[in-house]
C-alpha cells in the first residue's frame, strides 16, 4: 500500500464522515458542459493575466469553465516505459519554460533522471516549475532530500498540504496559510507544459513502479490550442499555492501560433475536439464527475474503462443501467490493488454487474491508468471513480470526442491491457462478502 493513498484515504475518513460526504455533494453545481461564459483557448492567456494581478488567488477563483478547444495530435501511451523516455525528450528539448504539475515526485532512478533533466535545462537559462502535493510527494518525510536538491539546482517549488498544516509559498519560504483551504483536498494531477506547446496530462507519478511492471499508467501527450488552457490551469494553480509571479510578458508562455489550426486539419484528423476538465473540491466544482456521469447514461454502442478505484455507487449504477440497456461494456481493474479497499466496495457489486452482462477483467499488476471509452468519447487523467477522486481531490482529465480518438485509445491502451488480464469471479466466501459489502457501505469516504 503506497504512503500517499494510505494517507489520502485517512484523512479523508477523519475529516470526512458520512455527513461531511454527503454535504460536499449537496454543495455541488452543474459543471458540465461548461456555459456560454467558458474561458476559450483564445482568451487563456488574458485570464491568466487576471488572475496574476491578484493579491491572491482563492479557491473559488480556481472554479474557471474553460471552453471545448481543439488538439492538434493526442498520443495516450501506456506505461512508463513509452511515456518517461518521450517526457524527458520533450524535457531535453525545452528552450524557455518547463511546467510540473505532479502529485507524486519521489526518490529513486526515474526521479534522479528527471532531476538530472530538469536541473541541467535550469542551467542553460529554461525556467522550471514544479508544483506537487506534500503528502503524495512527501517532500517533509521520505523525499526531503530529493527536493533539497531539486530547490538547490534552482526549481521553483509548491505544494499542496492536503494535512495540517496548510502552508503556502515556494519552498525554503512556505508561510502558514490560515485560510485552511488545501485541508482536507489532495492535489492528484498529473500534468506538463512545455514551452507552452507540449503538453501531457495522465495518472503517473515520477515514481520507479510506474517505470517496471508493478503499476501500468497512461500519459497522453497533447499539441494545439489545447495547451493555452493547460498553461493557465497551471498558473491558476501555482498562484493559488502562493507561487511567485513571473517576472516576464506572458508571451513567453503563450505562444500565438500554438492557437493555429492547419486548414487541411478536419480531413487529417489534426482537429480533435477537447476539454479541459479540473475538479475543484470544497467549491461544488465538478466537471469530470458531471460528464463521466452524463456520458455513461447517454452511453449507446460501449463502455471501455480501466480504473484503479472504482467505488463511487452513482457511477456503478450508470454502468449497470447501460449494460442493462445493452451497451457493451468492459472494466478492466487492477489483480492486486493498492490498498485494497475501493477494490472491495467494487466487488460487493460483482454479481449485479456480470449478471447484466458487463465483462470485469483483472490485470495481473496494479492497473492504474484512469482511461474511459465511452462510445467516440474518451476521458484521460488522473480522476479515479470514488468518492475521494470524484469529490474531494483537486483533479485533471481531458476528454475527447472524436472516432479516431476513440479507435488510437483501444488500440493503444486496451488491447495491451486486456490481452495481459483474466475474467473476475464473483465472491462467494461469506467473510469476503461481508467485507466487500462493509467497503461498499464506507465507500463515500474511500
Amino acid at each position: 500500500m503506497r504512503f500517499g493513498r494510505k494517507a489520502a484515504v485517512g484523512a479523508g475518513l477523519a475529516a470526512g464522515g458520512a455527513g461531511v460526504a454527503r454535504a460536499r455533494r449537496t454543495k455541488r453545481h452543474v459543471a458540465y458542459p461548461p456555459g456560454p461564459d467558458a474561458i476559450e483557448a483564445k482568451d487563456a492567456r488574458a485570464a491568466t493575466d487576471r488572475l496574476l494581478a491578484q493579491p491572491r488567488v482563492s479557491r473559488r477563483d480556481l472554479t474557471m469553465p474553460l471552453a471545448a478547444t481543439l488538439s492538434t495530435s493526442v498520443d495516450p501511451l501506456l506505461h512508463g516505459r513509452r511515456y518517461f523516455p518521450r517526457m524527458l525528450d520533450d524535457i531535453a528539448a525545452a528552450t524557455d519554460s518547463i511546467h510540473l504539475l505532479i502529485y507524486g515526485y519521489k526518490p529513486g532512478e526515474i526521479g534522479t533522471t528527471f532531476f538530472d533533466v530538469l536541473a541541467e535545462k535550469v542551467r542553460a537559462g529554461v525556467e522550471v516549475r514544479l508544483q506537487v502535493d506534500a503528502i503524495g510527494s512527501e517532500i517533509d518525510m521520505g523525499s526531503r532530500k530529493l527536493f533539497r536538491a531539486l530547490h538547490d539546482a534552482g526549481i521553483v517549488i509548491v505544494a499542496n498540504d492536503g494535512i495540517l498544516p496548510d502552508r503556502d509559498g515556494p519552498l525554503g519560504k512556505r508561510r502558514l496559510d490560515w485560510r485552511l483551504d488545501d485541508f482536507g483536498h489532495f492535489d492528484h494531477r498529473k500534468m506538463m507544459v512545455v514551452d507552452g506547446r507540449v503538453g501531457y496530462v495522465g495518472g503517473s507519478g515520477i515514481e520507479d513502479h510506474y517505470n517496471d511492471e508493478r503499476f501500468y499508467d497512461v500519459m497522453c501527450r497533447v499539441t494545439g490550442p489545447i495547451l493555452a488552457e493547460l498553461q493557465l490551469v497551471f498558473f491558476a494553480s501555482w498562484r493559488f499555492q502562493g507561487g511567485p509571479r513571473p517576472s516576464r510578458p506572458l508571451d513567453a508562455y503563450f505562444p500565438a501560433d500554438v492557437l493555429d489550426v492547419p486548414a487541411d486539419a478536419a480531413t487529417t484528423g489534426r482537429a480533435i475536439p477537447t476539454t479541459v476538465l479540473w475538479n475543484v473540491p470544497g467549491e461544488g466544482h465538478h466537471p469530470i464527475s458531471d460528464a463521466i456521469e452524463q456520458s455513461l447514461e447517454e452511453a449507446r454502442q460501449a463502455i471501455h474503462i480501466v480504473n484503479p478505484y472504482i467505488a463511487d455507487r452513482a457511477i456503478l449504477e450508470r454502468i449497470l443501467e447501460a449494460a442493462r440497456r445493452g451497451v457493451e461494456t468492459r472494466i478492466v481493474a487492477p489483480g492486486k490493488p493498492t490498498p485494497p479497499y475501493p477494490a472491495a466496495a467494487f466487488r460487493h457489486h460483482y454479481q449485479r454487474l456480470i449478471d447484466a452482462g458487463v465483462k470485469i477483467l483483472l490485470h495481473p499488476q496494479m492497473a492504474h491508468a484512469k482511461v474511459l471509452r465511452i462510445d467516440d468519447r474518451v476521458f484521460v487523467g488522473g480522476c479515479n471513480l470514488d468518492a475521494l477522486s470524484l469529490f474531494r481531490n483537486d483533479e485533471l482529465d481531458l476528454l475527447f470526442e472524436s472516432p479516431e480518438v476513440a479507435e488510437l485509445t483501444e488500440r493503444q491502451v486496451f488491447d495491451e491491457l486486456v490481452e495481459m488480464s483474466v475474467a473476475a469471479t464473483i465472491p462467494t466466501g461469506r467473510r469476503e462478502k461481508v467485507w466487500n459489502a462493509t467497503m461498499d457501505r464506507v465507500s463515500r469516504l474511500l
